[in-house]
């Protein structure tokens, strides 16, 4: 009882528990009526309580029946070999291991028949998926099962008792490790799925901002996809590189907060204006840092419009007080910017924007991380240089692989996201 009690699920529907140890000893020292009792206790004890009660009387008509047969075994070979219960000896251990056979072999083939009969399990998936690590312990208890009716023979039950007392102790506490390793693996499934249901809202919003300024989500995408061929050619550890992706993906979503008339005007920004242009990497960063419980993806969406003279916003800090992926999505940023059409100005080629990023290169924008984006660009087809080679849906989708998430992909999305911002700085 005490074993079934410290049971252990190994796979799906399979539970390993020692169980068996007790039975096999039973068929071994106190003959077919105790040791069926004993089968039968041992089967009705550790199913009852745990699942339906046909599963239950299933498992103790299998053990008892299992028990017969290795009785049936043991009695054979022992009369065999002219074996002696009270000595330890070769035939004694023979035996045992005929009955252990016997046992597991009837058990492990009454559990597959009905795995297929209550679950539709095949039995050649379920020996091939299920059984091999079943096997070996059973074949562990098997083999200590011996070890023990060898120390009773030789030592007596005192021995045996001492010996079963770590044995126990010994499963009371894998059965722990098993127990929070699964609590474990359960948490962060958990974290997982609030971590991407947040990245989903978040990026819900960027296509909520794009149908206010059809911009946002194909400028998103595009940075995004520049982000991640600047943090590869850089050979960036996998982590930033996954942080600055999804940081360009939703750079902009502290637009959201920005009036729909300073967005769709078609006109210079005036001074209040910028006021509200201003305050966006700020609130996408809060908004971030609250939603999506990445903060790294936060800071680096913060600093994105800060630049090294400290002309930038939206604290003013310059040079290596920016962090660096704020830098590198600064470039990405202001380059799409540039080859972008806006009601405000006409989109740039790659090469004027190419070029006018080198003049400021050094001053405003990392001029590092501007030539490894001309890199990057260097023989790239037109869709890719203006940033129609992706979509936000796409970038979207790529993002959640790469930080491990699982779920529905998003509705498709189509066009871009920035309001009226200086070419030079995006």
């Amino acid at each position: 009882m005490i074993a079934e009690e410290m049971s252990v699920e190994v796979s799906d529907r399979i539970t390993l528990a020692a169980g068996n140890l007790p039975i096999l000893l039973a068929v071994m020292y106190t003959g077919r009526l105790p040791a069926l009792f004993v089968a039968l206790v041992v089967g009705l004890w550790g199913a009852w309580r745990d699942t339906s009660r046909a599963v239950a009387i299933y498992n103790a008509a299998n053990f008892v029946v299992s028990a017969f047969l290795a009785l049936l075994a043991f009695d054979a070979v022992a009369v065999a070999l002219g074996v002696s219960l009270q000595t330890i000896s070769v035939g004694l251990l023979v035996a045992g291991a005929a009955a252990a056979v016997v046992f597991e072999a009837t058990d492990v083939a009454a559990v597959s028949m009905g795995m297929y009969v209550k679950y539709g399990k095949r039995l050649r998936s379920f020996w091939r998926e299920e059984m091999p690590p079943f096997l070996r312990s059973l074949a562990m208890l098997a083999l200590l099962g011996l070890v023990v009716a060898a120390l009773y023979a030789t030592a007596g039950i005192v021995a045996v008792v001492l010996l079963f007392v770590p044995l126990l102790a010994s499963q009371y506490m894998f059965k722990l490790l098993v127990r929070e390793k699964d609590h474990l693996a359960k948490q962060k499934e958990l974290s997982d799925q609030y971590l991407e249901m947040n990245i989903g809202l978040a990026a819900a919003m960027v296509v909520l901002l794009d149908s206010k300024d059809e911009y946002t989500a194909q400028h998103s995408a595009a940075v995004a996809m520049y982000c991640r061929d600047i943090a590869t050619a850089l050979e960036l550890p996998e982590h930033d590189a996954d942080a600055l992706h999804l940081a360009g993906l939703l750079h902009d979503l502290g637009k959201v907060g920005v009036p729909d008339a300073v967005l769709q005007k078609t006109t210079t920004l005036d001074a209040e204006d910028w006021v509200s242009i201003r305050e966006h990497p700020e609130k996408g960063a809060e908004v971030l840092s609250h939603l999506v419980a990445y903060q790294e993806v936060a800071d680096i969406v913060r600093y994105h419009h800060e630049r090294l003279d400290g002309s930038g916003y939206p604290s003013g800090i310059h040079g290596d007080s920016i962090p660096e992926l704020s830098r590198i999505l600064a470039v990405a940023d202001s380059y799409h910017a540039m080859t972008s059409d806006r009601p405000y100005h006409s989109a740039r080629s790659s090469f004027d924007a190419l070029k006018e990023l080198r003049l400021i290169a050094g001053h405003t924008l990392d001029k590092r991380y501007v030539e490894v984006l001309a890199k990057v660009l260097r023989d790239k087809d037109l869709a890719y240089r203006d940033g129609s080679s992706t979509d936000f849906r796409g970038e979207y989708e790529l993002g959640r692989i790469n930080l491990r998430l699982r779920g529905q992909g998003m509705a498709d999305v189509s066009g871009l996201a920035e309001a009226r911002e200086d070419p030079a700085t995006g």
